[in-house]
This record gives structure tokens, C-alpha cells and sequence, in this order.
């Protein structure tokens, strides 16, 4: 039983008054199957009688459908999809030639969001610079606490065009910024929030970026005036929240993604990091615990789009072949081409 069979069984119950089936109706917002049971959310926006008539048929589809599975169908009281935007609505000059943009986020620090950021950058760029020049950026939004130089293992400097552009240096097929890049790693910046705001608005119209296929933004955990910043000043195209199999995370993750939300801009799934360890004999050691990072995509109405293991050389220039193919499934879960 897969997510693509409960949805062909959704696809028999109708919202009343119509002859047209909840699923092309799209109000089956989340489901997650597995082991014999699986999770359903549903939200109609219409009339109480017609909601509870769809939970009703739902149900009974379902058990009619897949005998012996267990089934948690639930309304939802509100839609996740909808948002008041207060998003970027222009285009900053730097960024004109990006096709796709999507930021990396987290609630709290310690959950190895930048990890998961600059590996995803290097799935891009195996999709897109691959034996030519750079199509991939990443901006290090986190102004405090950049890490990116570090993470992608070369200590690389920018450099000034002739129209006074900062022309970002290229690794790994990934034109990139970062704070990290401009000042010494001894030096700490002791920066307000309008301080802040104008460094990632310099990062976005400034930087001479090109033409690119996709962009990461590895944004700073919470929710902060770095945070607020990039979402009024770059065009995102969906967020990814990162978390561990930790109950704290988890919540702080689902309570950050909430503010996404409330600006507009869309939660493209949750990417539970540190998930396990894997084993010689090719078993997973859930050592940290399971189920924190499902309860937080359950509540943001998304589903966990990736788990990635403890691997020390995502650390590294030289990542291992198993986690280098699960980020390239997060890759192609993530881009919309």
C-alpha cells in the first residue's frame, strides 16, 4: 500500500453537491503510508456537513479498499497552502538570471542545516555545471555564523568587476557568498539587524551571479532579521526545513515553518538530518529515536522528503556514494524541472 494507491482510492469519494472526487479537487493535503497503516489529512473549506460527509466516505473507502490496514483520517482546520504574503515581489538585478531558488532553513542551530545546504548546492551542480561553467549559486544568509567556505573545503575569495560587481568564486561548480569569505575567521561581527539586512540585500543585487539554474540560500536558524531579510529581498521559490530525531528540533522546526507560511512562501518538505547510523551489515541504528521529524511534517501538512545518515564526509569535498545519492533524490524531489 503506497501513497499513489491511497490516492486512487480518494479518488472514488466525491465532494458533495459535485460529481468531481476530493483528490482532483486537491484537498487531500497530506498522506503518509507505510507498514500496514497510514496517516490521511484532508481539508474541504466548506460546509461542516460536507467535510464530515467526505471524512465519512474517506473512511469507508479506505477500510473497503485495504482491508486490514489501519487508517488515521483527519480534517484539517485550516489549509496549509494558504498564506499572506509579504514575500520579495521584485526581482533584485543580481538575481535576474536564477531559475529556481529555495531556502534552507531550521528552527533551531546545531541540526546541520548548512550540511544539508551546501550538499544540496553540489547535487544542483551534478544536475547543471557538470563539464561546463557554474549554474549553481548558494548565498550564506547566516551573517553571524557563516560556514559555508569551511564546508565546501577551499578557503575561496571574491573579486570586483569593472561595474564594481562582486563576482562570486566558483567550486565544485557552485558560484558562492558567504560572510565567511570577507572577513577573518578570528574576527566576530557584532552587527545590528539593519547591518545584517543590508549585507543579504548586497549578497542578492549586488553579486554578479549569472545566469543559474538554481540557487540555495542557507538562511540562519529561527526566525530573525536575517530570516525576514531574505524573504522580502529574494524571490524564493519554496523552503526546505531541516531537523533532527530530536523532540526539541522537531517542534522548533514545525513552530519556524509556520512563519514561512505566514509569508507566503512555500514549505517544500521536511529533511530530517542525523537520522541514523548506518551499519556494516547494512542495517540503520536509530540512535537518536524516530518519529519527531514525521510528527513535524504531519503538523506542517508536507511530508520528510529526505533522511540523511551520519556521514562524516558530507563534511567533505569527497561525500560518500550513499549519501551522495540521497541528496541527489532530495535534488530531484526539490526542483519543479
Amino acid at each position: 500500500m503506497t501513497k499513489e494507491d491511497i490516492l486512487d482510492a480518494l479518488r472514488g469519494v466525491k465532494y458533495p453537491p459535485y460529481s468531481r472526487d476530493i483528490v482532483s479537487f486537491g484537498m487531500v493535503k497530506y498522506v503518509k503510508a507505510g507498514d500496514g497503516r497510514a496517516e490521511v489529512r484532508i481539508f474541504t473549506g466548506g460546509a461542516e456537513d460536507s467535510a464530515k460527509k467526505v471524512l465519512e466516505d474517506a473512511s469507508r473507502m479506505l477500510a473497503e479498499k485495504f482491508p486490514g490496514a489501519e487508517f488515521d483520517v483527519k480534517l484539517l482546520s485550516e489549509d496549509p497552502s494558504k498564506k499572506v504574503s509579504v514575500r520579495a515581489e521584485s526581482v533584485p538585478e543580481g538575481l535576474a538570471g536564477v531559475k529556481f531558488t529555495v531556502a534552507v532553513a531550521s528552527g533551531k542551530g546545531g541540526v546541520g542545516k548548512s550540511t544539508v545546504a551546501v550538499n544540496l548546492a553540489r547535487a544542483f551542480a551534478r544536475r547543471f555545471s557538470a563539464g561546463g561553467a557554474a549554474r549553481v549559486g548558494l548565498m550564506d544568509c547566516d551573517i553571524h555564523g557563516p560556514s559555508a567556505t569551511v564546508l565546501l573545503g577551499k578557503k575561496v575569495f571574491p573579486t570586483v568587476n569593472g561595474n564594481q560587481k562582486i563576482v562570486p568564486p566558483e567550486t565544485d561548480g557552485i558560484k558562492a557568498i558567504s560572510m565567511g569569505m570577507l572577513v577573518d575567521d578570528s574576527q566576530p561581527l557584532l552587527w545590528r539587524g539593519p547591518m545584517v539586512t543590508g549585507a543579504i540585500k548586497q549578497f542578492a543585487g549586488e553579486v554578479e551571479w549569472g545566469g543559474l539554474d538554481a540557487m540555495v540560500l542557507d538562511l540562519p536558524p529561527g526566525t530573525g532579521d536575517a530570516v525576514l531579510s531574505a524573504v522580502q529581498t529574494v524571490p524564493i521559490s519554496g523552503v526546505a526545513i531541516v531537523t533532527t530525531p530530536n523532540e526539541l528540533a522537531a517542534i522548533t522546526a514545525a513552530r519556524g515553518a509556520a512563519a514561512f507560511e505566514k509569508s507566503g512562501v512555500k514549505i517544500l518538505g521536511v529533511v530530517e538530518n542525523m537520522a541514523y547510523m548506518p551499519m556494516p551489515d547494512g542495517s540503520k541504528e536509530y540512535i537518536f529515536g524516530e518519529g519527531f521529524a514525521d510528527g513535524a511534517a504531519e503538523k506542517l501538512g508536507v511530508e520528510v522528503i529526505a533522511r540523511i545518515p551520519i556521514d562524516k564526509s558530507l563534511h567533505t569535498a569527497s561525500v560518500s556514494e550513499q549519501s551522495r545519492k540521497i541528496f541527489d533524490e532530495l535534488a530531484g524531489k526539490i526542483l519543479p524541472f
